[in-house]
């Protein structure tokens, strides 16, 4: 009979076995190409539509991240050829040229784009960086590259089926939170925020008619969770995997479609493509020369699998992490970031700020539009750790007009998921006095 000791060390050397079983390398290539050409699309995305322009070098002053507070857009020509870079650099990841040093640069630069401007987080962003760091570290270089067919890298026809698997939990990360996120009152009971959205959405041909129904956003709410998190499960299973696909091509679709939420539909699109059968471009028709016996099989270190396993936990703490602070994380936003809450509220807010210079025992309105665009203003004045550091921005400007320290106290009121607007923040503290990036518990008000 085997002991505890001796079971375990059975375990372990089965999940070892079945981690380094090779298997065909070709479907994570097809992510790294997949991957790389979304870096094209973000790029040409921001230059199409004078993004570049109007997100980072038109605005006076941007709203950074806590402890980002130093990282600044480039100047005029220098911010343009930033973001051609992005895209020369996904091309090259694309193809297959130097692509595991250009998928390092890629991350730098995107990283770099995102820490500019708070208001523009985007989950899909995040989702970027994440597998980017999968992309270099893991070898999935030696299949459909340029460097390959140029002897300058070694095929490899073969990867051990933990790399496939590392792909595969990545996006299952991305789906279980979000569906995780969306088990709350607001989304199941009351059909928020899909229920405005849509009614937003009654004159959309065809399907506005439908969208306008009560029922249609408490049907669409309930199978957006049970999607979320039942997808992974039915792609994992052969013969359930062309169900689940139809629907993220449906769900993803759909979601494209009614909301233009960017290039989110095509990454999940295109990436769950890696739950398939790892040899699937080739059964699927994709130009890929037969696998040799002979040919090489790449390794995954002992060091790059520790270095995943941190990488792992890591993204199951980040998204639970508001569990450790007070409140409710869909008004007070403690916890928002790298966490996968995916369109779960619709906020409307507005606010003024009052500046008081203690010295003279003197107030005065400061409008947030006396430091921020339009559209800086509409996302700040939503997130408490946005409003503090607009708060921040207007102490500076009135610190450089009076020569002398002023404390600023806000006063601004929030609508979230169709109820009324009340209060977000306590009008009563200097933001001024808050450290940023100590959390938001001290200045916002609670909900309900």
């Amino acid at each position: 009979m085997l002991t505890a000791t001796a079971a375990a060390d059975a375990r372990t050397g089965r999940l070892t076995r079945a981690a380094d079983r090779p298997v065909a390398s070709d479907s994570v290539a097809f992510f790294r190409i997949a991957y790389g050409l979304v870096g094209v699309l973000v790029a040409v995305r921001l230059l199409a539509h004078g993004w570049v322009d109007r997100l980072y070098l038109a605005p006076e002053e941007h709203l950074t991240f806590a402890r980002f507070g130093w990282v600044e857009p480039l100047p005029g020509l220098l911010m343009y050829a930033h973001v051609a870079l992005l895209g020369l650099l996904g091309a090259a990841i694309a193809v297959g040229l130097r692509s595991r040093l250009c998928t390092v640069l890629f991350v730098v630069a995107l990283g770099y784009l995102e820490l500019i401007e708070a208001t523009l987080y985007l989950n899909h962003y995040w989702f970027l960086l994440l597998a980017g760091v999968l992309i270099a570290v893991l070898p999935v270089h030696g299949r459909f590259s340029i460097d390959v067919a140029r002897g300058r890298r070694r095929s490899e026809p073969t990867v051990p089926a933990l790399v496939v698997w590392a792909f595969r939990a990545q996006l299952a990360v991305v789906y279980g939170f979000a569906g995780l996120a969306k088990l709350n009152p607001d989304w199941l009971f009351d059909a928020q925020p899909l229920s405005l959205w849509f009614a937003d959405r009654a004159d959309v041909a065809v399907v506005g008619g439908v969208l306008a129904l009560p029922a249609t956003a408490y049907v669409a709410s309930w199978a957006a969770a049970a999607f979320d998190l039942t997808v992974v499960a039915g792609l994992l299973h052969r013969r359930t995997r062309p169900f689940a696909y139809g629907a993220v091509l449906a769900f993803h679709g759909a979601t494209g479609l009614l909301f233009q939420i960017g290039v989110f539909p095509v990454v999940m699109i295109l990436g769950t493509l890696v739950f398939f059968a790892p040899d699937w471009p080739r059964r699927w028709g994709a130009a890929a020369p037969a696998r040799s016996a002979s040919e090489p099989v790449a390794e995954v270190g002992s060091a790059v699998r520790v270095g995943l396993l941190a990488f792992a936990v890591l993204q199951v703490v980040l998204p639970l992490r508001h569990y450790a602070e007070p409140g409710n994380v869909r008004w007070n936003e403690d916890g928002y970031y790298l966490a996968w809450r995916v369109m779960l509220t619709e906020k409307a807010g507005f606010g003024t700020f009052v500046v008081t210079d203690p010295e003279t025992d003197r107030s005065w309105i400061v409008e947030p539009d006396a430091v921020l665009e339009d559209w800086q203003v509409a996302a700040a004045m939503v997130r408490p750790d946005l409003v503090h550091a607009t708060a921040l921005l207007i102490e500076a400007r009135q610190v450089d007009a009076l020569g002398r320290d002023v404390e600023v106290r806000a006063d601004v009121v929030v609508a979230m998921n169709g109820r009324p607007a009340r209060p977000l923040i306590d009008p009563t503290v200097d933001l001024t006095s808050v450290p940023r990036g100590s959390g938001v518990d001290a200045f916002v008000l609670p909900d309900g």
